[in-house]
């Protein structure tokens, strides 16, 4: 059953739809707040308050557009209200919110040490260059990588034309560049 279908039988009353729609989105919704704050129990609070908020605000979902854009346009005003609070970014750990390094990968292929923390490093070195970004150039990188939402999406969650959310996506990636440039690196050091 697709999300609006979810949140239509939500809107008509299945606690059952709420909880599915709980389910499919909790582990997403959990990387996407960890990833913009870099605090598990911080991303887990935020989460918490966007279900909260999908719960009591359900019924303002009027199945125009994507589901999807809908839940990212309440996520992104939570962050919004978070760094306005915070006044300043911080960047993720380097652990995912399961508490594994980042760089693990399938149990079958273990990384050697060096590996592991050269993909560590890399990692944390992305993260400290998008905590050095415009918070609209973070955003809109964000929903658009982390999210990976279309830029169709990301217009609806940020209030913004497609046009000019391309062309958003497309500046920060080019100041990333520039920064990439700056550290002595190339941006295949980085991948």
């Amino acid at each position: 059953m697709t999300d609006e279908a979810l949140m239509t039988r939500f809107q008509e009353g299945s606690e059952a739809a709420f909880e599915q729609i709980v389910r499919q989105w909790e582990g997403r919704m959990l990387n996407f707040f960890y990833r913009a704050v870099g605090d598990l129990d911080t991303a887990k609070d935020l989460r918490q308050e966007l279900f909260f908020r999908l719960y009591t605000r359900g019924g303002t979902y009027r199945g125009k557009g994507s589901f999807a854009a809908w839940l990212y346009s309440i996520a992104t005003n939570l962050l919004r209200v978070h760094f306005n609070k915070a006044k300043a970014y911080a960047p993720a750990h380097d652990a995912d919110p399961d508490g594994q390094p980042e760089a693990v990968e399938q149990a079958d292929k273990a990384p050697t040490a060096d590996e592991v923390a050269r993909r560590n490093e890399r990692a944390r070195l992305v993260r400290e260059m998008l905590g050095d970004l415009s918070p609209r150039d973070r955003e809109v990188l964000m929903l658009r990588f982390f999210g990976n939402l279309r830029f169709e999406e990301i217009s609806t969650v940020l209030g913004i034309g497609q046009g000019a959310a391309r062309l958003r996506a497309i500046r920060a990636v080019e100041r990333l560049r520039r920064m990439v440039a700056e550290r002595g690196f190339t941006a295949g050091d980085l991948l």
